[in-house]
């Protein structure tokens, strides 16, 4: 009975083979899909200096080239270019990674934290509400940066860069409180968190304690905001960024005022979580993050 049932079950395994090769020529998958062992595409000099500048020293691996499945849009999104994708990274190697490189003495910080995977898309994907999506943090192991056809060097556009390294410091952030939480404190100094946070005007939500609209989203983004706020600085409301102090002079409503008094608060645990959880001096980061930008811009 054993031999019988063997002798059926081999017959059938020959048949299902036979069927699913006949089955394949019929519908001419003769050549493997590409990444499934079938022809891949040439390195490029843009992927040759990926892997030079981010896999090499920083573990790194960036996904410009669209794959399917990789990428799970649900709105119209414009790839990036290759040229496009290397000025971004230039820039966010001087503006973002050298000013840590330089706190902690080395890449290890960056090597070991950064996420490993960093995802390129050219243009932002806006939402239903009316808000642009900018980035995102995915578990910690990769990050998604939108908008970089529209990077440049030229000064007239440094909001544009200015917003992506916001975007970047802000999803790292993300990524460093997933390994250490911040003081719990922190999420009791404002009270003002709403789901509506796109009805609000960035120098409306500072008279009310945020230094973002988005910060008033929820605690996290707040702390996030904070951070990438301090190192980049602020969406002013006009296209434009402003240092995080002239921000917090123009649009809070003095410094007797209790919206200055509650992001000065908040600055204070930042500056203390990463001096405690991570060695880090912030306000010397800060100071080397502003001299990067002031001497990228052409």
């Amino acid at each position: 009975m054993k031999l019988k049932i063997f002798r059926n079950l081999l017959l059938l395994i020959i048949a299902t083979i036979t069927w699913s090769a006949c089955k394949k020529e019929q519908l001419g998958l003769i050549t493997p899909p590409l990444g499934l062992g079938g022809d891949s595409t040439a390195i490029t000099p843009t992927d040759q200096f990926i892997y030079d500048s981010l896999t090499v020293p920083y573990n790194v691996a960036v996904y410009y080239k669209w794959q399917p499945g990789m990428l799970d849009f649900p709105a119209e999104i414009v790839p990036p270019t290759a040229e496009k994708t290397e000025e971004a990274l230039k820039a966010l190697l001087a503006i973002s990674f050298r000013p840590y490189n330089d706190i902690t003495g080395s890449t290890k910080f960056l090597r070991r934290y950064f996420p490993k995977t960093i995802k390129m898309a050219g243009s932002g994907e806006y939402l239903s509400n009316g808000a642009i999506f900018l980035g995102q943090a995915e578990g910690g192991t990769a990050m998604l940066l939108y908008e970089i056809n529209y990077v440049t060097r030229l000064a007239k556009d440094s909001a544009v860069l200015k917003q992506m390294a916001h975007t970047m410091h802000h999803e790292f952030g993300h990524i460093l409180n997933q390994n250490i939480i911040y003081p719990t404190p922190f999420k009791t100094i404002s009270t003002g968190y709403t789901g509506n946070w796109y009805n609000v005007s960035d120098p409306d939500a500072r008279k009310q304690g945020f230094i973002t609209a988005y910060a008033m989203s929820a605690p996290d983004e707040d702390f996030v905001e904070m951070v990438s706020s301090m190192l980049i600085g602020c969406p002013n409301g006009n296209s434009g960024y402003d240092d995080y102090e002239k921000v917090l002079a123009d649009q809070t409503g003095g410094t007797s005022s209790q919206a200055y008094q509650q992001i000065k608060a908040k600055e204070a645990i930042v500056v203390d979580y990463y001096a405690r959880a991570w060695n880090i001096d912030f306000y010397a980061l800060q100071r080397n993050c502003r001299r990067a930008l002031h001497g990228y811009f052409q």
